[in-house]
């Protein structure tokens, strides 16, 4: 679940997310500029070494590369690395789809393993923005779910956050 609360201070973001996506995809290797800027915010992300493919309100599209320093014993993607993943995902569609008064913190994580985890690894977030944060009291609870597919489209893990 991911916790919302009114925000206090007034006006744009600290690091209006959206606005930045749009501006460096315009240029040669933007994505990946992007990509580097949003893991230099949150640190722990570049350990998977993502890269949002597609970000708009109501929609992120994230995707980590199949490397030894993500797998586990058996040369699949690590249960956590997809995890990583899954709340990168979630963090990008959050930042470019809540309303301006609101702010959120994950507050846990559900996920189903479901099948070996092999290859570059694409999650996507998909919310109705115009719905998907209208709760009758705040502060309160919203899910958010992220689904990751290997190269061959195959789910390999669902999640709610």
């Amino acid at each position: 679940a991911l916790g919302l609360h009114c925000n206090p201070i007034v006006g744009d973001r600290a690091m209006n997310v959206l606005k930045l996506y749009q501006t460096c995809v315009a240029y040669p290797m933007g994505k990946q500029a992007f990509s580097l800027m949003f893991c230099m915010k949150a640190p722990y992300f570049w350990t998977i070494r993502p890269l949002v493919e597609e970000l708009k309100p109501g929609k992120s599209v994230v995707s980590m590369p199949h490397r030894r320093m993500t797998c586990n014993h058996i040369g699949t993607q690590h249960a956590i690395a997809c995890c990583n993943l899954v709340e990168m995902a979630m963090g990008c569609v959050v930042e470019a789809s809540l309303p301006k008064h609101l702010r959120w913190l994950p507050r846990g994580m559900e996920v189903e393993y479901k099948a070996k985890a092999v290859g570059t690894l694409t999650a996507t977030s998909e919310i109705d923005p115009d719905v998907h944060f209208k709760l009758d009291k705040y502060p309160g609870d919203v899910d958010i779910p992220v689904t990751v597919r290997d190269p061959k489209g195959t789910e390999v893990v669902g999640a709610v956050v």
